[in-house]
């Protein structure tokens, strides 16, 4: 067995390895495009406000806000008349629900969306700067970066008729959200760098290892494909279930009871990413798995190359002009996002590699290939499906009519159906040889096989016809 599976015990080590990389790819891969692209975080946000459950949070922290800072018990006063002065407590109340239902409403309002996508957006690019070492706004010794919220509360203000007032009232730093000080600046700028490393390492690393386990495993190449791809599935599914646990654990512990909904809809939101990357590398691994029965021993999967064969052998200029152009589509979606670009050129190699070999293994088996082994396959098919019909069940075939000639067993004319096969002929020895010395020698002129392989070849077919003679 050992003969027949060289490298198992190290094909096996590294499938179990790039199980674990993956987890790692995935999860940095996450953290990586959702905390430092400032389109996905603006949309993250946005999705966020447009969430029931966070809107109502947002709006009861404006509206507090502003009561806060604004005494709207004083401004009643001013404009009630007479004796309803003394109503202008009661009436800040009844006006605190209005306001909050009215909030509720103005975060529904497009503009206002956008001040608040805006807000965040720009409180991103300088968090990212500064992350970086790209700013001197902040620096370690001095300085905060903050998410702005003021223009909100105004302007949620406005929906209640005291947008006047809280332009008078409210100080700068109301609706400032600290993101992360001067003093924590130095360790996150570390985190930034070892997350920016880990997504691009973790992932090039888990490719790479894929490919020296297929290469390492000759012979039983589509058994190795099919546990990478059973081995990626099972470390999407652990990622997944990981996302499920933490939100169960973590949201329940750092938020406060009444905006529990709010963080349990925000982290769903902001981990919705991290489940699509998840579902992608599965459905990616389907294909891989699609692949391996594909180059199996499998009858069903032979048949298939036959037919790949036509196309492959007879229009390889044709074929690997539509794959490159998918290769280019693939790799151009990429554009802008230098990581991204170099994991997709990576799998473009390993996809080109994969079809060269793939070609030649289908020129071995079929080097002959043209359209007529269609017809034939058809024409088998056909046949087996004429015998199939004609050796069906006596109990079925009594039941059919039948017509004229004598029914006795055995006898002319009997009403037995007796299937008469022609005898195939048997191929010379000889003939045989010299056919699959020309197919060598054609596929050696087309350039599948090298003068090496086609020496090898050449040797290996007389002396398997020594040992037979």
């Amino acid at each position: 067995m050992a003969a027949e599976r060289p490298h198992r015990g190290w094909v096996r080590f590294l499938t179990i390895l790039v199980g674990f990389v993956t987890v790692v790819a995935l999860l940095s891969t996450w953290v990586d495009r959702q905390a430092f692209d400032n389109q996905e975080w603006g949309d993250t946000s946005l999705e966020m406000l447009q969430n029931p459950e966070i809107q109502k949070a947002v709006a009861d922290y404006a509206v507090a806000e502003l009561y806060d800072n604004v005494d709207v018990d004083a401004e009643l006063k001013k404009v009630l008349p007479g004796d309803t002065k003394d109503l202008s407590g009661i009436a800040a109340g009844a006006l605190r629900q209005v306001a909050d239902q009215g909030a509720q409403r103005a975060l529904g309002d497009p503009r206002i969306q956008d001040l608040w996508r805006a807000a965040n957006e720009q409180a991103h690019k300088t968090l990212i700067a500064v992350l970086e070492d790209k700013s001197d706004v902040v620096s370690t010794t001095d300085g905060q970066v903050v998410l702005q919220l003021q223009p909100l509360i105004v302007e949620i203000a406005d929906q209640v008729g005291l947008g006047q007032q809280a332009r008078d009232n409210i100080p700068a730093s109301v609706g400032e959200i600290e993101i992360v000080d001067s003093q924590e600046l130095s360790t996150a700028q570390t985190v930034t760098s070892l997350i920016h490393g880990t997504a691009l390492v973790a992932s090039i690393l888990a490719l790479l290892l894929i490919t020296l386990a297929v290469y390492l495993s000759p012979g039983y190449r589509w058994l190795t494909v099919l546990w990478l791809a059973v081995t990626l599935i099972i470390a999407s599914i652990v990622v997944l279930i990981l996302r499920t646990v933490a939100g169960d654990i973590l949201v329940p512990e750092l938020a406060t009871p009444d905006v529990l909904p709010a963080a349990e809809a925000a982290y769903g939101i902001a981990t919705e990413m991290l489940k699509s990357i998840a579902s992608t590398v599965i459905w990616a691994s389907v294909g891989l798995i699609v692949l391996s029965w594909l180059i199996s021993p499998n009858t069903a999967a032979a048949s298939t190359r036959r037919f790949l064969a036509v196309p492959f052998g007879r229009y390889p200029g044709a074929v690997y002009g539509v794959l490159g152009l998918v290769a280019f589509i693939f790799l151009l979606l990429a554009a802008g996002d230098q990581r991204d670009f170099l994991i997709r050129l990576v799998i473009v190699l390993m996809a080109g590699s994969g079809t060269y070999f793939f070609r030649r293994q289908l020129m071995l088996e079929n080097p002959d290939a043209d359209l007529s082994g269609v017809t034939d396959f058809f024409e088998r098919s056909r046949s087996k499906a004429k015998d199939a019909w004609a050796n069906r069940p006596k109990d079925i075939s009594s039941k059919l009519p039948t017509f004229g000639g004598d029914k006795t067993p055995g006898g002319e004319g009997s009403g037995q159906e007796t299937s008469v096969m022609p005898a195939v002929a048997e191929t010379d020895p000889e003939t045989a040889r010299l056919d699959r010395l020309e197919r060598l020698a054609s596929l050696h002129e087309r350039g599948v096989l090298t003068d090496e392989e086609f020496a090898e070849e050449k040797a290996r077919l007389r002396g398997a016809d020594d040992q037979s003679g």
